[in-house]
């Protein structure tokens, strides 16, 4: 199967029923003409010579036209590597030369093209008008058995704590994803989605989950929080799938941002605070959700905001997927915290660079995901940290996931971020940048806040205040550490 089918079937269904809309400029697109723009799109690059496993980036903001080009490579048989928007030189050389990419289809929107474009053949008329496909290497071959994968998507790690990787994703594991999202999203054409996530990150399980459901896509390419709540409430939106910034600064809006229309609200990409969810939750008088998910495995869980789960788990297991937690000695823990293992038909197929079928890194038929969780008497995944984000005094470890939540909390902190700095005798000391409120957070108060709430060897040592965290285009804050390093990571790049 092809995912470009997902589309044709449901412009077969709800063909008279918009697909997209632009809440800014109000221009909107029915399944109908989806289809017929991506079948546009499928025929120009056919004409180029674009063809079954090519591997084609898609260089896009987003923007209408963004839809029908990603469904139009689909449909020509290429495999989609989606290219963010504003990379720095060396990230665009880690995608190029990381999966072997053959070609690139641009908007003429696109902020970061991939060398000259003007003499780049153009599509003419319809929705994706003036955008280029220019070949870079047609003559680079993939790895031997990347066809027989069904290769749909090339999707690289958000790069938090390493260096990003290529992820293989099939089109039938796309499609498993989906569906066992749904079964619980359980979305329906009457369904209106404010859009807020960049499309190059966030694509191959929500936007084709919408587009399955015939429902209709809310595109907000202005995400400041008052144009976003303002298009929820012109629109009548009915789900906002965002990240906790997103969700944070429309919880800020107060008295304003009641989101009286929504029935779905769900936090992804990043983990997100007890205190974040009650702010957001108060303002905008909905439940706030979790979905977790993995670029290898797409969403595994999810807690909808309606389950009678603690709001800070990320839920139990979806139909289709099995969730364990296992050791440091690679033992199946019952019982209390451990590393957290997926199965499942949703999982990826292979690590392009270097070439590593999932076979080849999992345990068991597990694959193992890095995060460390514990289940609640619910049946509720509520995740602990990264293993490689521990952090370890004095012998004692603990997650900054915790002490962020701590200094979260405190009045005069939007947000925190906690790393570890090694030390002669301890090892390692925890310390903290803290985004404030105001002009200025009151430090004193604030660690005096840490040591009532949090054992002694976790209360950061040093506080530093900056205007803002570095984050991925995914929206999730870069895990770096000074374990080996002396500069503070506020000096550091946020690639990977």
């Amino acid at each position: 199967m092809n995912l470009a089918e997902v589309l044709g079937t449901s412009a077969s269904r709800h063909g008279h029923r918009p697909g997209v809309t632009d809440t800014a400029t109000g221009r909107s697109l029915t399944y109908a003409a989806l289809a017929r723009e991506a079948e546009r799109v499928a025929t120009f690059l056919a004409s180029q010579g674009v063809g079954a496993h090519h591997r084609i980036g898609l260089l896009a903001p987003n923007e209408t036209a963004h839809l029908p080009a990603a469904f139009g490579l689909l449909a020509a048989g290429a495999c989609l590597v989606p290219i963010g928007q504003n990379l720095r030189p060396s990230e665009l050389d880690q995608i190029v030369g990381g999966v072997d990419l053959n070609g690139c289809l641009a908007s003429p929107r696109a902020d970061a093209p991939l060398g000259a474009w003007s003499d780049a053949p153009a599509l003419d008329g319809g929705e994706c008008d003036g955008y280029r496909f220019r070949w870079i290497d047609r003559s680079r071959q993939a790895p031997a058995g990347f066809g027989a994968l069904d290769p749909a998507f090339i999707r690289f790690t958000s790069g938090t704590t390493a260096r990003s990787k290529g992820v293989v994703l099939s089109h039938a594991a796309t499609l498993a994803r989906v569906e066992a999202a749904d079964a619980v999203l359980r979305l329906s054409p009457d369904d209106r989605i404010a859009w807020v996530l960049p499309l190059a990150y966030h694509f191959a399980v929500t936007i084709v989950a919408y587009v399955r459901a015939g429902a209709h896509v809310l595109m907000c390419a202005d995400t400041l929080p008052g144009a976003v709540v303002d298009a929820i409430e012109r629109h009548h939106a009915t789900v906002l799938y965002a990240s906790p910034l997103h969700l944070e600064r429309i919880a800020g809006l107060r008295p304003r941002g009641r989101l009286d229309s929504v029935r779905l609200a769900l936090s992804t990409s990043a983990p997100i605070s007890a205190a974040a969810i009650a702010r957001f939750e108060a303002g905008a008088g909905v439940p706030l959700g979790q979905a977790y998910g993995i670029i290898e495995a797409g969403l595994p869980c999810i807690n909808t905001g309606h389950d009678g789960l603690a709001p800070t788990s990320v839920g139990r297991p979806v139909p289709g997927y099995d969730v364990a937690l296992f050791s440091d000695q690679g033992e199946r823990v019952p019982d209390g915290e451990g590393e957290v293992a997926l199965r499942g038909s949703g999982l990826f197929s292979a690590y392009y660079s270097p070439w590593t079928l999932r076979s080849g890194v999992e345990r068991d038929g597990w694959f193992i995901t890095g995060d460390v969780g514990r289940f609640d008497a619910a049946g509720g995944l509520r995740l602990l940290g990264r293993t490689k984000t521990v952090i370890f005094v004095g012998g004692l470890k603990f997650f900054p996931d915790e002490v962020e939540a701590c200094i979260d909390q405190f009045p005069g902190v939007l947000e925190s971020r906690v790393f570890a700095r090694a030390h002669p005798r301890l090892g390692e000391i925890p310390c903290a940048q803290v985004v404030p409120r105001g002009p200025r957070a009151d430090v004193a108060a604030l660690r005096a806040h840490c040591a009532r709430l949090l054992s002694p060897w976790k209360v950061p040592v040093e506080f530093e205040e900056v205007a803002s965290l570095p984050r991925t285009p995914g929206g999730k804050i870069v895990r770096w550490d000074a374990r080996d390093d002396a500069a503070p990571p506020s000096e550091r790049g946020t690639s990977e």
